[in-house]
């Protein structure tokens, strides 16, 4: 459970765009002691061959509904062949591909 919560937030930190900051001071014991944060976002791709709705919400303008839909295509036709082919579930256009294609794995 923890790890499906972790990566629900390190999901939401791709999917929103969030950066993190340099270079910051840690003060332990009280001695101070520099450390590097990333200063890109995430890499995390979200599988949409095995992925659930809470996985795929997180992905940029895929809601509760669309995400039902990956799922109930999956359902019915078998696992994504390729990243592509999402855009023939009803809803997902180039539009949205274009959205998650760099978000998503097979």
């Amino acid at each position: 459970m923890d790890l499906v919560i972790v990566l629900g937030l390190g999901l939401m930190v791709v999917g929103l765009g969030i950066k993190m900051k340099g270079v910051e001071e840690v003060n332990i014991k009280n001695k101070y002691v520099k450390t590097e944060r990333r200063t890109e976002p995430l890499k995390i791709l979200v599988n949409i061959n095995r992925a659930g709705t809470t996985e795929l919400e997180v992905l940029p303008a895929i809601g509760p509904k669309s995400a039902q839909k990956i799922i109930d295509y999956r359902n019915k036709w078998g696992a994504f062949k390729s990243k592509e082919e999402i855009k023939k579930v009803s809803g997902i256009g180039e539009k949205t591909y274009e959205k998650i294609m760099d978000k998503i794995e097979i």
